[in-house]
């Protein structure tokens, strides 16, 4: 983990041991925060190690991928219905269900507000949702349901991958235990299922890196309770996301294998890390 000096701010570790390990301090370390949340973005990446890999093809020793979604700048139109390999190559990520549509928001609201933060599918979202690496955010728009699957970047082959950290950025998450990240080893077994702490009309990140040789193969996120398409609120929590970050993807058959002595006996948040609201200090983004 990470230390951080600050003046009037705590940060605290609650470890809730909800894997057995196969050795002291193995298994997951989680990232989660809400509001200004630069400096736990920043600690999951400090924590990954390396540089940000962007496009270059790997598989690279260290480093990590990002996906911002913001190609196409200010000038972008939506992208109604993202092809599921659009990062497949570049950064090693293919996106399922096949079922759901995936969409990236058009331009920002200065050039259209109709078309920034999905503007385009509801009026009210450029105001509900706020964007973390500006200007476009990304949803599935007729399920509530992302997974992402890992590959190795750069391959022509389509090579299997494995990581061993995952996070991403949430948009106006509302509701406690409700928007989630499920992590699945390559034997596709659950690592755990961990949820997202709500930030009403704000940000919200949760990441988690794994250490206890623990291969993640695929993700499955949860987004809110509702498709995108009411106005968010009362009993409607629509969450969109901005920033994907994860480790370098490598090839599976290259991974070390799993514990076999790991033990699953719960989900939720593991290792978490949390910090007193009111003694949060101001940050500058």
């Amino acid at each position: 983990m990470h230390k951080r000096s600050m003046q009037g701010s705590a940060v605290v570790l609650l470890t809730a041991l909800l894997v057995m390990p196969s050795h002291a301090g193995a298994g997951p370390i989680v990232f989660s925060d809400f509001g200004a949340i630069l400096d736990t973005v920043d600690a999951f990446r400090s924590a990954i190690g390396g540089a940000n890999n962007g496009n270059a093809p790997g598989p690279f020793t260290t480093g990590r991928r990002e996906i911002n979604w913001d190609g196409g700048g200010v000038n972008a139109q939506p992208l109604v219905n993202m092809p599921k390999d659009l990062f497949l190559n570049n950064r090693g990520a293919f996106y399922e269900p096949a079922a759901t549509t995936f969409s990236i928001s058009g331009q920002t609201a200065a050039n259209d507000a109709t078309l920034a933060r999905f503007g385009n599918i509801n009026s009210t979202y450029p105001s509900t949702f706020t964007s973390f690496s500006s200007p476009r955010i990304f949803a599935p728009t007729n399920s509530i349901t992302t997974e992402q699957i890992f590959f190795q970047p750069g391959s022509s082959k389509n090579i299997p991958a494995v990581t061993t950290a995952f996070g991403v950025v949430f948009l106006d998450v509302d509701r406690a235990r409700t928007t989630s990240i499920e992590y699945f080893g390559a034997n596709n077994k659950s690592l755990g299922k961990f949820y997202v702490p709500p930030a009403n009309n704000g940000q919200s990140f949760l990441g988690v890196k794994f250490d206890g040789g623990e291969l993640i193969s695929r993700v499955a996120i949860t987004t809110g309770n509702t498709i995108l398409g009411p106005n968010d609120g009362g009993s409607f929590d629509v969450v969109a996301m901005d920033d994907f970050i994860f480790a370098e993807p490598k090839s599976a058959a290259a991974g070390a294998p799993e514990p076999t002595t790991l033990l699953l006996v719960s989900s939720g948040i593991v290792g978490l890390l949390w910090r007193s609201r009111s003694l949060r200090p101001t940050l500058s983004v």
